[in-house]
């Protein structure tokens, strides 16, 4: 990573800094233990968030999942109706910034710490073996009732359940093991929340894979083809 991005990243992470300060001020936190351990690990998420996603497609998709995963936690209410928006300010926002439930944050932190820095290989397999360990505990959820929930309090189940998958292919594109290590993060996570009463336990425990959505949207755009330059046209004969 060149000068410019690094200190791109460090404008960042001090934002993000700021936003989880700004958070903690205005919103329910888990005490001051709680709002040390996010303020803390806040540019040690926004470095790990960057470097894996450097590492998918350069510093360009880097910087852009960096400055996602600050503004996800806020951003994210859109997804949520209307009336449950308060709700998700209160109880849903503190935990995703880990003002709230300080323990899962940090364990999410260290998981893409340990993404950024091991071989790919290595958290490609990592990853696959979470997501076994997770189908062995959960997978007989009733996956139709949750989806039933997320119609009652989403804008878009579809979008919920079509997005992941579609960023997935992206990242498996340019890195299969990242993708890997990715869906095994997520996957984790999401089967571990379904087979919780749907609510505040099924996205609150979301917050630990926090980074992986950020990645996994950031590199949406890895869909799109890019575009060739035009040949030169060939010498006239005559």
């Amino acid at each position: 990573m060149r000068l410019p991005e690094r200190k791109a990243i460090l404008l960042v992470a001090a934002a993000e800094v700021a936003i989880v300060a700004a958070i903690a001020a205005v919103e329910p936190t888990g005490g001051a233990f709680a709002v040390a351990v996010a303020l803390v690990l806040a540019p040690v998420a926004v470095w790990a968030v960057a470097g894996i996603a450097e590492g998918i497609a350069g510093p360009r998709l880097g910087f852009a999942a960096a400055v996602l995963y600050a503004l996800l936690p806020v951003a994210g209410r859109v997804l949520f109706l209307e009336q449950l928006r308060t709700s998700y300010r209160s109880q849903l926002l503190p935990a995703f910034v880990g003002t709230q439930a300080p323990g899962w944050f940090a364990l999410g932190v260290g998981v893409a710490v340990a993404i950024r820095l091991a071989p790919r290989r290595a958290v490609g397999f990592a990853g696959l073996a979470a997501l076994v360990v997770g189908a062995v505990l959960w997978i007989d959820t009733d996956w139709t009732t949750l989806y039933d929930n997320l119609h009652e309090t989403t804008w878009s189940p579809t979008l919920v359940c079509a997005l992941p998958i579609a960023c997935l292919l992206a990242v498996a594109l340019r890195s299969p093991w990242t993708a890997a290590a990715l869906l095994g993060w997520l996957g984790f996570f999401v089967l571990r929340g379904a087979d919780r009463a749907y609510g505040d336990a099924f996205w609150t425990g979301l917050a630990t894979a926090m980074p992986a959505i950020a990645v996994l949207i950031a590199s949406l755009g890895l869909l799109v083809p890019r575009l060739r330059p035009q040949p030169a046209p060939a010498p006239d004969p005559r």
